[in-house]
């Protein structure tokens, strides 16, 4: 499993291009975190998967990402950007890996960014192997209507792992 997770960020920090402007113009928190990954936060997904091809192959993405950019209709584009970017870098077919994106918080749990679903839904129309993961049914953290419980994250976990089997 390779990792890059930056909580509280846009889709465009992890795009190859857009990464600088989005970063000069963070908050300090936000660049604080970027700046784990040299501020370069897809430059450190490649390391790290090329990394992981010396020993392995690369089986599929995983992307929860979607508060930052509520409601943006425009993000199933950006996300397509950056994995076409990613296969292109990393020497991969194109569309030869799936792409797994998991729903927010619903409406009933009191997730604030539901709305983002049905954007996320639209993702198998403009990227062909993608599947969005269900989040329905899992429970959030009752504190801040972002963050899935324990419990929550780990059945959307299992349903990762059931749609890549």
């Amino acid at each position: 499993i390779v990792m890059v997770a930056i909580g509280g960020a846009s889709i465009d920090a992890f795009d190859k291009e857009k990464y600088k402007a989005y970063y000069e113009s963070g908050a300090d928190w936000l660049k604080a975190i970027m700046d784990t990954y040299d501020g370069r936060p897809y430059d450190k997904l490649i390391e790290m998967a090329r990394k992981a091809q010396k020993d392995g192959v690369i089986k599929g993405i995983l992307l929860h990402q979607g508060e930052t950019n509520n409601g943006d209709a425009t993000w199933p584009v950006k996300v397509k950007k950056i994995y076409d970017d990613l296969l292109s870098d990393l020497g991969l077919e194109a569309n030869s890996l799936p792409l797994l994106a998991g729903e927010m918080l619903q409406q009933n749990q009191q997730g604030i960014c539901y709305g983002m679903n049905d954007v996320i839904a639209t993702l198998p129309h403009t990227l062909i192997n993608s599947y969005v993961i269900s989040s329905e049914g899992c429970t959030g953290n009752n504190i801040d209507g972002l963050h899935f419980s324990t419990e929550g994250a780990r059945e959307l976990g299992k349903r990762y792992g059931k749609q890549m089997y």
